[in-house]
């Protein structure tokens, strides 16, 4: 079985101030970062999917039409359950909703039940944080811009999850 789930890695300009802002935040909030090659957006958290169930949603990741889009990164929040700090929006960010309804029609037609939760994208900033943050927004906002949609199997480590990518969606052509 492979721990699978779709996800949006950011770019590299994006991941060093992302990684920037957790070494800041652990400064005042304690508790564990994420490798900077880790941080990411979960889309869709798949689970235990057999190797043949993996090669299905392989090839509907190399089929998907990912839309292109900006998410605006400006709020600092907080899960009491796991001490998990994350980074998300305070205004809806309609362009990720249409990618993550997208993807869970096609996940439902591949027989997945989509979450009954409502959908929160964020990014885990800290793990087991002591407190949340004394506020909640930031100085400057972080601009996410996003056009593929990768396929991501969680392979287990000591230190928390190493994430290796099986399928990206195609990039969007240049318009001419």
């Amino acid at each position: 079985m492979m721990r699978l789930f779709f996800g949006l890695w950011p770019d590299e300009a994006l991941r060093h101030e992302l990684a920037t802002l957790a070494r800041q935040v652990q400064g005042t909030c304690g508790g564990r970062r994420p490798r900077d090659e880790a941080l990411h957006l979960t889309l869709a958290f798949l689970g235990d999917v057999s190797p043949a169930r993996a090669s299905r949603l392989i090839t509907l990741t190399r089929h998907f039409d990912c839309p292109t889009g900006q998410w605006t990164l400006d709020h600092l929040g907080y899960f009491r359950r796991g001490g998990i700090l994350w980074l998300g929006s305070q205004s809806p960010a309609p362009g990720l909703e249409v990618l993550y309804q997208t993807l869970w029609k096609e996940l439902t037609v591949c027989g997945f039940t989509p979450p009954r939760r409502p959908f929160l994208p964020h990014v885990t900033l800290l793990r087991k944080a002591l407190h949340p943050p004394a506020t909640t927004c930031l100085s400057t906002s972080l601009e996410w811009r996003f056009n593929q949609l990768a396929l991501i199997h969680s392979v287990p480590q000591q230190r928390g999850g190493c994430y290796a990518t099986l399928a990206r969606t195609a990039l969007p052509k240049e318009s001419t």
